[in-house]
């Protein structure tokens, strides 16, 4: 198991119920992932304010639900805090090891996975052998800049920097600064900035929806088992865009141009305080940016405005820097997984937590697993190479009529429709499982402990 954030503790989890033998790889010195704050394996992004943008609801595991006291909104703190009582919950610290690097991961010619990892502090590396690979690596650790760099940012004089390294304010006051992008990070951090800044102005080269954290009394995201999420697509979309024009209004009376496309159709940018901000006039939006000099941004409009500093609130590369790319790669955003899970002809290579959906978080990690586990234990057998890859290839055409063609949506998926698709998956499975004389190469049944996952 490589990381011990949110996605390696729900396999680690599973396997340990399971009784299945597995090492879990940790960089940082605790577990948490991007919710320890100021992690010290680089890998955390958390800014000191940051509450979660959905509910805590979903932001439960399946098998325990954060604390009824909690507030609707957690603070990254809590988070943290639920997370290490999950891991001791279930007797999960004994089989993590801290403060260790996995540098690479190999697949042998004759079956199995090669793992390198190296200790913090230690010049050695250690190499042991393993019949089946589980990556939790997470996929909001490794910022993505424009790409080629803007016009002219090279010539800016002032700090630039990714949101992944902003954590707090009070440098921003008095200052005149440019916040790009409009996730949910450049949302909130333009909101927060915009307290004590001279000026703020939030750049987006394409309109979006940004959503209130509630709808109708209730946390937005809940709306995704309310009765409007069973419409067809064809009706959904318009049904949610008129929810939100009827609780939050027209976009043009935040000074926000209207979207081109339907809410459903990216993954929603969600804040609250960007759009008090936007009313007030604290928050100016901007289309995107065309070039800068040493103290200019240009804008796609024609206008310019004089910047002191800008925040790139552009996103996250999905990348695996123990795997050589030439095994296994995100080119795009896209990973070519059965189920977003498993490479069709990389047999025991799991990956955990690149199903991104709009709302549930947490709750889809502990059904992967399960269906992990079901595969390294032989309880499931997967469909043949040729099938994944049809399936994957049918699911990439969906998918593309669905969402955004972009980066930030290569992993987007929707929750209903996984886990129809996961249970749909261990239905046959089974019966694949049932029908077989021998497992599958490469899933043969529970790992000795000298072959621990």
């Amino acid at each position: 198991m490589i990381g011990a954030g949110p996605s390696g503790l729900a396999a680690s989890k599973v396997l340990a119920s399971r009784g299945v033998p597995f090492d879990c790889f940790e960089a940082g010195s605790g577990i948490g992932g991007l919710w320890r704050y100021g992690n010290d394996n680089g890998m955390s992004g958390v800014y000191a304010s940051l509450h979660t943008n959905i509910s805590k609801e979903s932001m439960s595991f399946s098998s325990l639900a954060m604390p009824e006291t909690y507030p609707v909104f957690p603070h990254h703190s809590k988070v943290l805090a639920y997370l290490e009582d999950y891991a001791a919950s279930f007797g999960l610290h004994r089989h993590i090891a801290l403060g260790t690097e996995v540098t690479s991961v190999r697949p042998l010619d004759d079956g199995g996975w090669e793992v390198a990892r190296r200790r913090r502090g230690d010049a050695d590396v250690e190499t042991q052998r393993y019949t089946e690979v589980v990556v939790a690596n997470g996929h909001h650790w490794d910022p993505r800049l424009p790409d080629p760099p803007l016009p002219g940012a090279e010539d800016f004089e002032g700090p630039a920097v990714h949101s992944h390294e902003y954590r707090s304010p009070e440098s921003y006051a008095g200052r005149r600064v440019l916040v790009i992008g409009m996730g949910n990070s450049a949302c909130e951090i333009a909101a927060e900035i915009s307290r004590t800044a001279a000026r703020t102005f939030l750049s987006a080269r394409e309109a979006v929806h940004v959503f209130p954290k509630m709808l109708l009394g209730r946390p937005a995201d809940h709306l995704v088992w309310s009765p409007l999420s069973v419409l067809p697509r064809f009706l959904k979309d318009p049904a949610m865009a008129l929810l939100l024009r009827l609780t939050r209004g027209a976009p043009a009376q935040y000074g926000l141009p209207e979207p081109l496309r339907g809410p459903l159709a990216a993954h929603p940018s969600t804040s609250d305080e960007l759009l008090v901000q936007l009313a007030r006039g604290a928050v100016t939006p901007k289309p995107g940016v065309s070039f800068f000099d040493r103290d200019t941004a240009a804008f796609a409009d024609g206008s310019r405005e004089p910047v002191d500093a800008v925040v790139y609130a552009t996103g996250y590369s999905i990348s695996f820097p123990f795997l050589a790319p030439s095994v296994f790669a995100a080119p795009d955003g896209r990973t070519e997984l059965y189920l977003r899970t498993m490479p069709p002809r990389l047999p025991g290579l799991y990956f955990m937590g690149l199903a991104q959906p709009a709302g549930e978080a947490f709750p889809l990690l502990e059904p992967q697993a399960e269906w992990i586990a079901d595969l390294i234990q032989g309880a499931v057998a997967l469909p043949s190479p040729a099938d994944m890859t049809r399936a994957i290839d049918r699911e990439w055409r969906s998918h593309d009529r669905t969402y955004v063609s972009t980066y930030r949506h290569g992993i987007e998926v929707d929750v209903r429709s996984y886990r129809r698709a996961l249970r749909r998956e261990l239905r046959a499975g089974r019966r694949r499982a049932r029908g077989a004389v021998t497992p599958p190469s490469g899933m043969a049944g529970p790992a000795p402990a000298s072959e621990a996952v």
